[in-house]
């Protein structure tokens, strides 16, 4: 009996000309949801309640037409999105990415190459070894430094510090473990550090009480002097300096830690400098705001995510080491399959063996396709143009009696500031007392969350020093003055509708 052959879903787009209509279709209704002049809304203003009841529909047993399923991504999908490109959402570090860079997941996904071995990624291999060593270049290392590209710069943080646990207690430990030796090993990092640090030492085995956070002041950067008394104190009680983590480019208010300092009394306490430039690390690219990142040259390694302010979708983290050596004795292993004596070319590179993952995305493509659009210096221009609207933001805060400044110094493009209502102005400042300050947190909540339902524009809060405050980052290229002109009077029109100008929100 011959066997039934069954007629293949339209969903599997086999036909060449198939699947040439279908990806046309999806590209004019992404460019068309996603393309922002500024004229439509910053969000639809969908709650998590509507979009579990939209999202609530059972799993299709058999594929849908391909119409259907491109109606259900525009009308569910796309218009329930934050749009990333609207030039007044100040989201968190999401970029409105470059469309070179979005265009280039398209082919990475097609090609579906692996760069974890050469021989699963050729020429992806090659594109992403060629961008570290360019970001190397850029931070100031020399020829024999290397890196990886990660999903994130939580990832890179771990591969960092493994790097430095690994030096600490030798490579050794790969095999046998940390062992008690361990329990004696501290990290030192301000108390505006990222998460992922602490997160890390859990992962490794060491625990996140090996964290040492220290305080910082208004400035919200890592003190010299204090790290220097941490790292004596603790010597003296026996305990040992394994890294010291400074951070250009604080999560909440963008500030960086004093680099050339801090790498010295690493280096003086035989540390591991790691600086964690996730977002800072940017600036390499700009010709006027480079030298925020001096002292960067002297860390052991450094954290660059592409994906937060150089306008790259996610996801696109980097770990750049001073020896990339020493990074590549951290993680190399060679399975069977993978054995070097059974290729033709037993010299070429296998990324595999700098990171902690396998199998991975062509990650460096959508930063390659920027690259060779509008070069290292227009990337840079980019960056050089959000600092400008953020400086313009923090001058407008500043000359507002209605609206008040965190107190740390603007650096980057982030910057924090709170509504003052009326009852809360004049000369004596904010009301003193519990009550008066949960008044005012409260005002800040109301207005934040009318902003977003109202979909005019769209900014998170934070919560710093017990107080809530309004957080702008400026991570969109088309982003101008006027939009933040904008956003303020439209933030001031909200406190009086919601009634919080006069006391009665």
């Amino acid at each position: 009996m011959r066997p039934r052959h069954r007629r293949p879903s339209p969903g599997l787009l086999d036909r060449p000309a198939d699947a040439r209509r279908f990806g046309l279709r999806l590209l004019r209704l992404t460019l068309r949801a996603t393309a922002s002049t500024g004229r439509g809304p910053a969000y639809s203003g969908a709650g998590a309640a509507r979009l579990e009841r939209l999202f609530a529909r059972p799993i299709p047993g058999r594929g849908l037409p391909p119409g259907t399923v491109l109606r259900r991504l525009e009308h569910d999908i796309l218009r329930h999105s934050m749009k990333m490109g609207h030039p007044r959402l100040f989201g968190l570090f999401t970029p409105g990415p470059l469309p070179a860079a979005a265009f280039a997941a398209l082919p990475a996904a097609f090609v579906n190459q692996s760069p974890d071995a050469w021989k699963a990624g050729p020429a992806a291999t090659h594109v992403e070894t060629r961008l570290i060593r360019l970001m190397n270049g850029l931070v100031g290392f020399g020829p024999r430094a290397f890196g990886t590209f990660t999903s994130g710069g939580g990832v890179a943080n771990l591969i960092a510090l493994k790097l430095a646990r690994d030096r600490a207690l030798g490579l050794a430990s790969r095999l046998r473990g940390s062992g008690g030796e361990a329990a004696r090993l501290r990290v030192y990092a301000s108390d505006q550090a990222h998460f992922s640090v602490g997160r890390a030492l859990d992962i490794l085995g060491l625990g996140e009480r090996a964290l040492v956070l220290l305080p910082t002041g208004a400035d919200r950067r890592l003190r010299p002097a204090g790290l220097v008394a941490a790292l004596a104190r603790d010597r003296a009680r026996g305990l040992r300096p394994m890294a010291v983590v400074a951070t250009a480019g604080t999560t909440n208010t963008g500030n960086i830690d004093p680099l050339a300092p801090l790498a010295r009394a690493a280096r003086a306490a035989g540390a591991h400098l790691h600086v964690d430039a996730a977002y800072g690390g940017a600036l390499l690219f700009s010709r006027r705001h480079r030298r925020l990142l001096d002292g960067l040259e002297r860390a052991d390694t450094v954290t660059v995510d592409p994906h937060k302010w150089l306008f790259q979708p996610f996801s696109l983290g980097a770990l750049l080491a001073r020896d990339g050596r020493a990074l590549r004795a951290s993680f190399t292993t060679e399975p069977e399959y993978l054995r070097k004596d059974l290729e033709a070319d037993p010299g070429r590179r296998d990324l595999y063996q700098y990171s902690l993952e396998g199998s991975r995305p062509f990650r460096g493509l959508k930063l390659w396709m920027t690259l060779q659009m509008i070069g290292a210096r227009g990337l840079g221009d980019l960056v050089d143009h959000t600092m400008d609207v953020a400086t313009h933001l923090a001058r407008r805060v500043a000359a507002d009696r209605r609206f008040e400044a965190c107190g740390a110094p603007v650096e980057l493009a982030s910057v924090c500031f709170r509504y003052l209502p009326a009852w809360a102005r004049g000369g004596g400042g904010t009301p003193p007392g519990r009550a008066a300050r949960a008044r005012l947190d409260a005002a800040q909540r109301a207005i934040q969350q009318e902003v977003e339902r109202r979909g005019f524009a769209w900014f998170p809060t934070v919560m710093m020093d017990g107080a809530v405050w309004f957080r702008f980052g400026v991570f969109n290229h088309r982003t101008t003055t006027r939009d933040v002109d904008r956003v303020m009077a439209h933030i001031a029109r909200v406190a009086v509708d919601l009634g919080i100008e006069r006391g009665r929100g």
